[in-house]
Order: C-alpha cells, then sequence, then structure tokens
C-alpha cells in the first residue's frame, strides 16, 4: 500500500471517529481469481496450534491477503478469532471445526458456586496471542492495522461455560453468584483488554483494528451481549447495564455489537450506555437491511450521535447502502459499510465507491 494511501486512510478514519468526514466509510474486500491456498478453517487452526510457528502464521495470512483486492477504505487487518477466546484464557476446552472456520468453546461441567476465575498470564495459548500480534506486527509494520483478540462478551461466556438453559435458571437460583462469576471474568477481561493494547501501542503498525475492522489511531474494541436476546429488560438491567458501562468508559472508542430482531428490545438502554457507535446485524433468516422493519434502528442510533456500521455482503446488498442513506434524509456521515464480494463485480462496487465520493 502506497505511503499516500495509508496517510489518506488513516486522515478520513478519524475524521470518521470525530464525527467530522463528509462521507460514509465504504469498505470493500473482493476475492480474486487467485487460488487461496489456506482456507479460514485452516487460518484458524494455525492460530490455536503451538507446533506452528507465529512467522508461519504471518505468512499463511500473507498468502490469503495476496488473493484479496481492497478498495476505497479497506486495508489489511489481522485480529485472533474466535468470539469468547476470553473463555478459553480462563480454561474452558474449544473444538475448531475447519468446515464453517469457528470454534465452538465447551462447557466447564462445573456447578455455578465451583467456578472461580482468574487470568493465568503464564497460559499457552494467552502467550501465543501476544506473540503472533507481535509477529504480524515485525512483519508487517505500517502496511497493516492490528486488533486484539476477540475476548467476547462477559455474559456471553458465563452462558458459554453453564449452558444456555443452565445460565438462565441460574439468573433465578443463584443471581448473587451470577454476578460474582460475571465480575471475575469483568476484572479478566480489563487485564486481557490492556496486555493487549498495549503490545499494538509500541508497534510500528498503521492504528487499531478489531473484528468490524474499522481503523483508528486511538484502542479501540467491539462489547457485546448476546445472551441478552433471551432475557427481558428487569434482568438486562440487573446483570448486564453496569458491566457495558464500565466497558464504553474504560474503552477509548467503543463500539456495541447488536446482534439480531431479539437484542432490539434493549437499544435504548444501550444507546445509554456510553458507547461511541453501534453494530447492526440483523441475523441470519431475518429481513434484509432495506427493510422498513429496521428504520427505527438506524433513526435512533444516528439521533443520539452515535456512529453506525452495517455489512455489505455482495452487489445484491449493495443498494442497502443507498436505502439507509435515504432513511437518514441523506445523511451520510457517521455511517460505515463494510462490504465484501468478488472481483468480477468490481464495476458494481466501484460505482458506489463514486458515488459516495470514497478514494480508490
Amino acid at each position: 500500500m502506497l505511503d499516500k494511501k495509508r496517510e489518506q486512510l488513516v486522515n478520513d478514519y478519524e475524521k470518521w471517529w470525530n464525527h467530522e468526514l463528509d462521507r460514509p466509510i465504504i469498505q470493500i474486500t473482493l476475492s480474486t481469481n487467485k487460488e487461496c491456498e489456506y482456507s479460514r478453517g485452516d487460518l484458524l487452526e494455525m492460530v490455536y496450534d503451538q507446533n506452528v510457528s507465529p512467522l508461519e502464521v504471518v505468512k499463511a495470512y500473507e498468502k490469503t491477503f495476496d488473493t484479496q483486492l481492497y478498495l476505497g477504505d479497506a486495508f489489511l487487518q489481522f485480529y485472533m478469532r474466535s468470539t469468547g477466546i476470553l473463555g478459553a484464557y480462563l480454561g474452558q476446552g474449544w473444538k475448531i471445526d475447519n468446515k464453517h472456520g469457528t470454534i465452538w468453546f465447551q462447557e466447564t461441567g462445573q456447578e455455578l458456586e465451583d467456578i472461580h476465575l482468574k487470568l493465568d498470564k503464564d497460559f499457552w495459548l494467552y502467550q501465543r496471542s501476544i506473540e503472533i500480534l507481535k509477529e504480524f506486527s515485525n512483519y508487517f509494520k505500517d502496511r497493516i492495522a492490528l486488533g486484539i483478540p476477540n475476548l467476547g462478551g462477559m455474559m456471553d461466556i458465563v452462558e458459554s461455560m453453564r449452558g444456555a438453559n443452565n445460565s438462565l435458571i441460574d439468573l433465578y437460583d443463584d443471581p448473587d453468584e451470577v454476578i460474582r462469576v460475571n465480575h471475575e471474568i469483568f476484572e479478566a477481561y480489563k487485564e486481557a483488554y490492556h496486555d493487549t493494547i498495549n503490545v499494538i501501542k509500541n508497534s510500528p503498525v498503521m492504528g487499531y483494528t478489531g473484528w468490524i475492522t474499522l481503523l483508528s489511531q486511538k484502542p479501540y474494541f467491539i462489547s457485546q451481549c448476546d445472551f441478552c436476546c433471551m432475557i427481558g429488560q428487569s434482568q438486562f438491567d440487573e446483570f448486564i447495564k453496569d458491566t457495558l458501562k464500565q466497558e464504553a468508559q474504560m474503552i477509548e472508542r467503543s463500539f456495541y455489537h447488536l446482534d439480531g430482531p431479539g437484542a432490539v428490545r434493549h437499544l435504548d438502554t444501550i444507546l445509554d450506555c456510553g458507547f461511541d457507535g453501534i453494530q447492526w446485524i440483523q441475523g441470519a433468516g431475518a429481513e434484509r437491511l432495506d427493510s422498513g422493519k429496521w428504520d427505527e434502528i438506524y433513526k435512533k442510533v444516528r439521533a443520539k450521535n452515535k456512529l453506525l456500521q452495517v455489512f455489505i455482503y455482495g452487489k445484491e446488498e449493495l443498494n442497502c447502502i443507498d436505502y439507509i442513506v435515504d432513511v437518514l434524509n441523506g445523511d451520510t456521515s457517521g455511517l460505515a459499510f463494510i462490504c465484501t464480494g468478488n472481483e468480477e463485480d468490481k464495476e458494481a462496487f466501484m460505482a458506489y465507491l463514486d458515488k459516495y465520493h470514497v478514494p480508490y
């Protein structure tokens, strides 16, 4: 990437974070016809394999980067997957699903009162996370942005350890124990967050990123609680809200991952927690982003002067960009569209870069 392009990306993203960019962020990553040696699942297995050196991981990702085309506001980035890795740091077992390119973290089988959690910084996976970040930094330097591992949400990890049914019963039978375990996870979260953020802070990379692949010159991260889809407002207030407020205060630039129709009932409370922005994902099988069903989400987020990010999958969804802009009366500031597709559709994507005055 040319120095001029890096400078443009850094400047435009900083303007966007500060609500000073007069256009949306439109990030486009297209798969090319080049054969990719490693699948998403292969890369995941390499990251978690102690027998694969951090440098081998970096070079495998480099080969993958070479099979993609980066347009508009897109850039090279790396963060360690998968969602909920903090649970693994705290002793959960895991199983990698190569086919789907994800990880399933396993229930501990413990009763709630027997779960006592403390971050072991000597644990091999924790140390490997840091070593891999350092290797990416040393190898790519300012050609890449780095994100901290996808730690996950506090109550999501509680649920992952206990199982969904047990966790819901725990809210009624042992609320104090739920709060205790949640607090212990949050203490570990803070340690892991600061340790890994400091690795990036002391490196020569382009900036900070994360699993929503925004670029920032200040530390940022995305908070989440998918567990909230299974509970009502009173339980959200009792078990989740205070932790989210603390996360938003701790993280210099904070985002919240609003995932699916079941999470929308908590949007008003989430907007008051202090996050800088909201990522909206309508969920598998739900109506498209250009359904009128979601208009209120777009309006509420922007009315609170929060940043808004959504994903655009393929050229067929590009018109969702126009739809959201129209819902917001033509105001494109504070919006980020992260787009993926195939190189054969490059012309359609380029047309949107032109339409919204995004530099190539």
